[in-house]
């Protein structure tokens, strides 16, 4: 099931020129989960017709079977999957007998092809598929879930039906955690009749979601996510699918409580698609959805986000946020953190923000949560070329104050008396945000200060964190409003030994200044500047630097993102 390769950090990692040896490099995933198709040969074939007889086969098949289920045929009940005595981990493959009319390996399915999808309908509230302890190698191939609940709570609009989870464990905490479980090529989602908590909760070891379709996931007054993982030590993979909800598209951390002795680890996250539709943006608070972010982590370490896209997110229960990245060890148990996350070649279309972070969790401890003894800890973040395309700040939904590339917030350690963390051991590069034609940018960098500082503030608000070769729609900035050199020297200048000074950590970088702003005073090898900065093909969607062609970067090459490395 995983195998274990080598990813070369150089291909990731943008290297800047001279010394480097304190420059922060996030460790990739360690393993990889290996999805390669391998239909099963030599056992039984199953072919079942009827929801009695699809949970028999569950029950009664063995690892090397593989379970047929008639394409167009509604399997409706809360089905469970088994636990196997399987020495040799052989697989059990549960398939459309229509599979050959399904797109080939490697190729998402969407809703169009739930045509030639058996469909299994949970009629309750409770999960369609409940994945039991100890259940291992199963793949199921070309199936369409979704729920047909009948339960309608008394504030829910008429008409409109709730669910929790449509795949799920079955029991929790699970002692013996599943193991080796497949999604591929599958079509999981709501309607406009059905609420529904998430889509897949992939709670288990070497749990993969592939080339498959969540849709419609939202619900009035909780918060919703297509994939979610909080009691797993992982792997994790996620790759070429679309995934749509209204509260977090995907999200790792955030349950199980103090004694989750778990952080999902070793997660791939590439070529998905991350979306919400516009027809979600609230017109008004009667019947809103809780809508936040795409991609948060409140508890994850070694994670690869990269190619991917998110597509729509507005300021409503936050921000307006592509990525979230807050530990929460008082949701996500004592042991949580954020540390070792790669970030690139990602297009975030039409946000309000590209990140908003926090360092350490400000809520664990008393009042709120009284058991939780440890504030968690993040280091080693890489975000490098990423495009930001920026949210129309003058309609619904927008939120001009907040606009930019990163929001970098500190944290508090209540348990150790400690009032104020930083963020450290960050590095942003080749990044470019564009802001949205009807309304300038407001901000692009800006650092979060703690409450009662003021200029001049008593230490630096980061520490090794490194701004490289980035193009940026304003001068970064922060509390208190210092600008220029003299402001990131406030807000960044730890640590400050040459050669790993403040001109060492902020370089290469182009910065439009707007009508009405100052031109600041910069380190050198920075361009800040009242020009109109130019693309290459904007109306093709290739914004790569074309004016001012800036390229007294790190690595020579201009200023910005990179067009080719990104996903169409």
């Amino acid at each position: 099931m995983k195998y274990r390769i080598a990813l070369a950090l150089a291909s990731i990692m943008l290297m800047s020129g001279g010394a480097t040896a304190q420059k922060p490099v996030a460790e990739l995933p360690r393993t990889l989960i290996d999805t390669t198709w391998k239909q099963p040969t030599g056992g039984k074939t199953w072919a079942v017709h009827t929801a009695e007889e699809f949970s028999r086969a569950l029950a009664q098949s063995s690892p090397g079977d593989v379970i047929v289920l008639d394409a167009g045929v509604v399997y409706t009940g809360n089905f469970r999957v088994p636990a196997k005595t399987n020495p040799n981990n052989k697989w059990i493959y549960v398939i459309s007998s229509a599979y050959s009319k399904l797109p080939a390996p490697e190729n998402r399915v969407s809703p169009a092809d739930a045509v030639n999808m058996p469909k299994i309908v949970t009629p309750t509230v409770g999960t369609a598929l409940g994945i039991n302890e100890s259940a291992n190698h199963w793949r199921f191939v070309g199936i369409e879930v979704y729920s047909a609940s009948t339960f309608a709570p008394p504030k829910n609009r008429p008409g409109v039906f709730m669910g929790y989870g449509l795949i799920n464990n079955s029991t929790y905490p699970p002692v013996n955690l599943p193991d080796s479980i497949v999604f591929d090529r599958c079509y999981v989602h709501g309607d406009a009749e059905h609420d529904l908590q998430s889509g897949i909760t992939g709670n288990g070891t070497n749990y993969a979601v592939i080339d498959s379709y969540i849709g419609e996931i939202h619900m009035k007054g909780f918060d919703t996510q297509a994939f979610l993982a909080y009691y797993t030590p992982g792997p994790i993979k996620l790759v070429n699918n679309h995934l749509e909800a209204a509260g977090e598209n995907v999200m790792f951390g955030g349950a199980g409580g103090p004694r989750d002795p778990y952080v999902a680890s070793d997660v791939e996250v590439r070529k998905n698609h991350l979306f919400k539709p516009l027809a979600w943006v609230p017109l008004s608070l009667n019947w809103t959805y809780v809508e936040k972010n795409a991609f948060e982590m409140k508890s994850a370490r070694r994670v690869l986000f990269d190619s991917n896209t998110i597509e729509n997110v507005w300021a409503s229960g936050q921000i307006g946020a592509a990525v979230v990245l807050t530990v929460r060890s008082s949701q996500s148990g004592d042991v949580a953190a954020v540390e070792d996350i790669t970030i690139t070649n990602n297009v975030f279309k039409n946000v309000v923000m590209g990140f908003n972070t926090s360092t350490t969790d400000n809520l664990c401890g008393p009042p709120m949560f009284p058991n939780c003894k440890n504030a968690g800890h993040s280091a080693r973040w890489v975000i490098a070329n990423n495009l930001v395309l920026l949210y129309d700040g003058s309609i619904q939904g927008g939120m001009g104050a907040h606009t930019g590339l990163i929001l970098i917030n500190g944290g508090a350690d209540k348990p150790n008396g400690v009032v104020s963390t930083f963020m450290h051991d960050v590095v942003l590069q080749h990044n470019t945000v564009v802001p949205n034609p009807s309304k300038p940018c407001w901000q692009s960098i800006y650092f979060g200060i703690p409450r009662g500082w003021k200029l001049p503030f008593p230490r630096s608000v980061t520490d090794n964190v490194w701004i490289l070769d980035n193009v940026l729609c304003k001068q970064p900035t922060g509390d208190w409003g210092a600008q220029g050199k003299s402001g990131l020297m406030e807000y960044m200048r730890a640590p400050e030994a040459a050669p790993f000074d403040l001109p060492q950590r902020f370089t290469g970088n182009v910065m439009y200044v707007p009508p009405g702003d100052k031109v600041q005073s910069f380190p050198p090898r920075n361009l800040s500047t009242s020009r109109t900065i130019r693309y290459v093909n904007p109306d093709g969607g290739d914004f790569q630097l074309a004016e001012p062609r800036w390229t007294e970067t790190t690595d020579g090459k201009p200023a910005g993102i990179d067009s080719t490395k990104l996903p169409r």
